[in-house]
C-alpha cells in the first residue's frame, strides 16, 4: 500500500542526495570481483548504466576514467558513457578494457562521426571492427583506420579500399604503407596510382622466384586444360623469352594501320591475354611497356622500336615527354627480367580474373 494512503507524503530525494547514492552504487560496483557475487555485479551495472545521465558531465568523465582500465568492469554501463558526449567517451574508446568487438561495433553504428573516429584510432583494433568502420566510413575515417598501425585490417578490407583507391587516391599512399598489402593487390593498384608509386610497388612487390624455379623445375612449363588454374600458375612460371625474328617483322610492319596484328602478336609471344597487352601499349606512363620489354628479352634497341610502335597506335594523343622516356628507361636498366615478369603475369592473372568473374556474375 502507497504511503499516501496513509497520510503521508514521500519524502523527495533531492539532486545532491541522488547523486551520491549513484556514487555509492559506482563504489560499490568498482570493488573487486572478489568482494561481490557476479549477481549483484550484474545488478548494479544494470542500474548505473540506466542511471548514470543523472550525475553531471564531471562525475561521468571521472568514472569513465575509472572503467577505462579496468578489464572485468561492469560494461553496461562502459557501453553507456562510450556513447556519452564524445569528451567523456574518450577515455573508453582509446584504450577502454571493459569493451569488446560486439560493443565497439554497437558504438560505431549508435554513436556519431566522433565515436567512430576514435574507435578508428584505438590501439590492437580487430579486424571486425575494422571491416564495420570501412563499410559505411567516409574518407577522413578510413584514412585515421589507415594510419593506425596496430590496426588488424582483413584480406576483404584491404581489397576494397585498393579498389576504391582508384577514385580516391587519398588512399593509395597509406595502403602501401600497410602491411597486409598483397602482391596480387599492389600490381592491382598499379594501374591508377601516380610515377612514383608505380616504381615503389615495383621495387617492393616483385621478387625473384628462384627457389620456387628451382622447387618446381620443368613441371609447370606446359599448358593446361584447367583454364583458371593456368592462369593462377602463370605468375610461378619460368620468363619466356620472345621470338626475336617474329619481334623484328611484327615491329616492322608498321604503324597504325596494324594495331591489332601488334597487340595479339605480343599477347601470344608473352603468353598473356590481348586485353593485357592491349593496356600495356595505351597506357600514357610507359612504366607498363618497360616491364613488358624487359620481362620477354628485348634489348635496348627493340625496347626502343616498341616505344615507337606503341606512340604511333596512339595517335598524337599522350605522347610521352623526355622526363617520361628517361623514367621508363631507368626502369627498363634496373629492374630484373623475373620480376618484370611477375609483374607482367600479375596485371594478366588480375585480368583474366576480372574477366572470369564477370562473366560468372552473368550467368
Amino acid at each position: 500500500m502507497a504511503m499516501e494512503d496513509y497520510g503521508m507524503e514521500p519524502a523527495d530525494a533531492g539532486p545532491r542526495e541522488t547523486e551520491g547514492a549513484l556514487r555509492r552504487l559506482a563504489d560499490v560496483a568498482l570493488l573487486p570481483g572478489s568482494l561481490t557475487s557476479p549477481q549483484e555485479r550484474s545488478i548494479l551495472d544494470s542500474v548505473l548504466a540506466y542511471a548514470v545521465t543523472r550525475l553531471d558531465a564531471t562525475m561521468r568523465l571521472r568514472l569513465a576514467e575509472r572503467l577505462a582500465p579496468q578489464a572485468d568492469a561492469p560494461r553496461e554501463l562502459a557501453l553507456a558513457l562510450a556513447l556519452d558526449e564524445i569528451e567523456i567517451a574518450r577515455p573508453l574508446l582509446t584504450e577502454g578494457l571493459p569493451l569488446k568487438d560486439g560493443d565497439l561495433i554497437q558504438i560505431a553504428r549508435e554513436g556519431n562521426d566522433d565515436h567512430r573516429l576514435l574507435i578508428a584510432a584505438r590501439k590492437g583494433l580487430s579486424s571486425a571492427v575494422a571491416d564495420m568502420l570501412i563499410e559505411g566510413g567516409d574518407a577522413a575515417l578510413i584514412e585515421t583506420l589507415l594510419a593506425n598501425r596496430t590496426a588488424d585490417l582483413s584480406h576483404r578490407a584491404i581489397e576494397t579500399l585498393v579498389r576504391r583507391s582508384a577514385a580516391e587516391p587519398e588512399f593509395q599512399a597509406p595502403l602501401l604503407a600497410r602491411a597486409e598489402l598483397s602482391v596480387r593487390l599492389a600490381q592491382l593498384m598499379f594501374w591508377w596510382v601516380p610515377p612514383s608509386m608505380r616504381l615503389e610497388i615495383l621495387n617492393r612487390f616483385t621478387v625473384e622466384r628462384r627457389h620456387i624455379h628451382s622447387a618446381m623445375e620443368d613441371m609447370l612449363d606446359g599448358r593446361l586444360a584447367d583454364t583458371a588454374l593456368d592462369i593462377a600458375l602463370s605468375v610461378v612460371r619460368r620468363p619466356r623469352a620472345i621470338d626475336k625474328r617474329r619481334l623484328a617483322h611484327m615491329l616492322g610492319n608498321g604503324p597504325t594501320a596494324h594495331t591489332e596484328e601488334l597487340t595479339v602478336g605480343l599477347a601470344r609471344e608473352a603468353n598473356i591475354r590481348p586485353e593485357t597487352m592491349f593496356r600495356i601499349l595505351k597506357d600514357h606512363g610507359g612504366e607498363p611497356l618497360a616491364v613488358f620489354a624487359k620481362a620477354v628479352g628485348m634489348n635496348r634497341k627493340e625496347f626502343g622500336d616498341l616505344i615507337v610502335a606503341a606512340v604511333d597506335m596512339r595517335k598524337g594523343v599522350g605522347l610521352p615527354a623526355k622526363a617520361d622516356l628517361e623514367r621508363i628507361g631507368e626502369l627498363f636498366d634496373t629492374i630484373s627480367t623475373d620480376r618484370a615478369d611477375l609483374a607482367l603475369h600479375c596485371w594478366d592473372t588480375g585480368l583474366a580474373n576480372e574477366v572470369l568473374a564477370n562473366g560468372s556474375g552473368d550467368d
